[in-house]
């Protein structure tokens, strides 16, 4: 029988900056007033890591899932965020009600410890691809009636005008959330959102299918970290200004780690030494 999901103590989680956070520092300095979505915010963890990194900002928590959002509400409490809202519904390419496959299951190995939610995470708009459990554990036990909305009939709603930094977490459904946010694309300056090179769900669209999207759309690929057949890529718009000093960094870095390799391997050229790559 699945464990039940309960509050977890994110302190560890919390006390190292992640990946998407050290990128945002780079792009934002932490007084600025940033509008920042957290689209699948699961346990609300990285809602409160941008709140509190960003204190003059505010975080919309996009999260569907009953159970995850009441862990939210705890979270917001127990951090004391006045900065974000708990959002309830799922974002995707229409305004409305629909299926979501709730995901269940615990690893035998518990890699993250024992004192973590592991079956919440991958829950999800798109059924998923296989009939066994995902990777050997998760698995879809359950179906919910959700409300959807787009990220451009928010927008229209609240009025927001621009976003700063989106963290997409949708579990395979990231082109329905940019399919519903296309006149906003052109507003938003960052995205961060997994990716993966095999359908883990049905109708996934897939690393090299995003990337030519992102990019007719005039982002550039920042950053990308991949671990497997999954990862995580960060989006810039390469339209705004205020993106260019950081593209520009993220520019010299990459021209600066090439002359390294280059001048390595002309290093062992010279020396006779194997090369490796």
């Amino acid at each position: 029988m699945d464990q039940p999901i309960r509050p977890v103590d994110l302190s560890a989680y919390l006390a190292s900056p992640s990946v998407p956070e050290l990128e945002l520092l780079r792009l934002y300095r932490p007084a600025e007033p940033l509008t920042v979505f957290d689209i699948g915010s699961c346990e609300g963890e990285d809602t409160i890591r941008y709140a509190r990194r960003f204190p003059n900002g505010f975080v919309y928590a996009f999260e569907p899932l009953p159970e995850n959002r009441r862990l939210i509400a705890e979270n917001f409490s127990k951090y004391s965020l006045k900065n974000a809202e708990l959002v309830p519904c799922a974002l995707s390419d229409r305004s409305g009600e629909a299926v979501f496959h709730a995901s269940s299951g615990r690893p035998k190995d518990e890699f993250a410890g024992s004192d973590w939610n592991y079956g919440n995470k991958s829950s999800s708009l798109l059924p998923p691809s296989g009939d066994g459990p995902m990777y050997g554990w998760i698995e879809f036990k359950q179906t919910i009636t959700v409300p959807t909305d787009t990220l451009d009939d928010f927008c229209t709603r609240r009025r927001i005008e621009r976003i700063d930094f989106v963290h997409m977490d949708v579990q395979g459904a990231e082109m329905l959330v940019l399919k519903g946010a296309e006149g906003m694309l052109p507003r938003i300056a960052a995205i961060w959102l997994e990716v993966s090179t095999r359908a883990l769900y049905q109708s996934q669209a897939l690393r090299d299918e995003i990337g030519r999207s992102m990019r007719g759309r005039g982002f550039s690929l920042a950053h990308e970290v991949l671990n497997g057949i999954e990862g995580d890529q960060l989006y810039v718009n390469r339209r705004l200004a205020r993106t260019w000093p950081y593209l520009a960094s993220k520019r010299v870095e990459s021209l600066a780690n090439r002359a390294r390799r280059w001048a390595g391997r002309w290093r062992s050229r010279m020396s006779g030494k194997p090369q490796y790559r």
